[in-house]
């Protein structure tokens, strides 16, 4: 019995420590939040673990890509711009940032000057459900 439980503990600890693990970095405003509360929940239904930081706060600064199974960034496009937090972190990690997916909330469609999986979305509550299955299949796509 005593042999049971601890293997049992020892596979319950694997999967944790090799589990699929997402970075999800984001700012502090309405829409973002729901946008997070929606993937976090999707996600970890789908069996990942998830860590949320606000990059906002430079807590993206000591992030290694390759730590995780995916980091997805969603920032505002201020003046049709990425954040410049964002973009100075994207610079630092650019040998290592095969899974990186950046979400910028934009009024019209364009392109981020980023070399990184990108996509963009007017903040608008009634996509949140469909740009989320967006980004889990990006994620998905990763493994």
């Amino acid at each position: 019995m005593k042999r049971l439980v601890l293997l049992l503990l020892l596979v319950s600890m694997a999967s944790l420590l090799f589990a699929d693990t997402v970075l999800v970095a984001t700012e502090r405003t309405r829409y973002k939040r729901n946008l997070v509360e929606t993937l976090v929940d999707k996600l970890e239904s789908a069996g990942f673990t998830v860590n949320v930081i606000d990059h906002q706060r430079g807590e993206l600064d000591n992030v290694d890509p390759g730590d995780y199974t995916a980091v997805f960034i969603t920032n505002s496009g201020a003046q049709a711009r990425v954040r410049p937090e964002v973009l100075a972190w994207l610079d630092k990690v650019r040998s290592n940032d095969d899974n990186v997916i950046l979400h910028t909330t934009q009024i019209t469609d364009w392109d981020p000057p980023v070399e990184v999986d990108s996509i963009t979305s007017a903040s608008q509550n009634s996509n949140i459900d469909d740009l989320s299955d967006d980004i889990i299949s990006r994620i998905r796509a990763l493994m």
